[in-house]
């Protein structure tokens, strides 16, 4: 099955980056969230504040780990891609690249489930949500070519 691939620009900024000149690998954690946020503003059409204050559903990260393949600089443009790699009853694997000019710059491994925020229990995706993930999940080994 070939999953679509959600893709966001990331503007290298100055405060992103430390006295060395490369981006400080904290601000690679909020850019990679940024990018989840925005796949469910975007994709699935579920803006992280409608989801937390009125439907009182988050989708924190379980689990995470990162490889910083090459440095980036400010003014670098990345290409922020995001692709499923599994989607469970509740949990979702997540595979974020961050490219520049072709070249990978980050890749991210992460594991979000779907939680009721007032039990902080996991709860199953379902109906629309589930189908519209179900459109980003790519076969083993696929979310290499993002």
């Amino acid at each position: 099955m070939a999953g679509r691939i959600f893709t966001r620009k990331q503007l290298i900024r100055h405060g992103h980056t430390d006295p060395a000149g490369i981006v400080y690998y904290p601000r690679y954690f909020e850019m990679i969230n940024d990018t989840v946020e925005d796949f469910f503003r975007e994709a699935m059409e579920r803006p992280f504040g409608q989801m937390h204050t009125v439907e009182k559903i988050g989708v924190p990260t379980v689990q995470i780990a990162v490889e910083f393949q090459k440095p980036s600089y400010c003014d670098d443009m990345l290409d922020m891609g995001l692709v499923i790699e599994r989607l469970g009853k509740s949990s979702a694997t997540i595979c974020v690249k961050a490219l520049c000019g072709g070249e990978v710059r980050l890749s991210a491994i992460l594991t979000i489930v779907q939680t009721n925020l007032e039990t902080m229990k996991s709860i199953p995706f379902s109906g629309p949500m589930r189908v519209m993930l179900s459109e980003y999940v790519v076969d083993t080994g696929q979310s290499e070519t993002i």
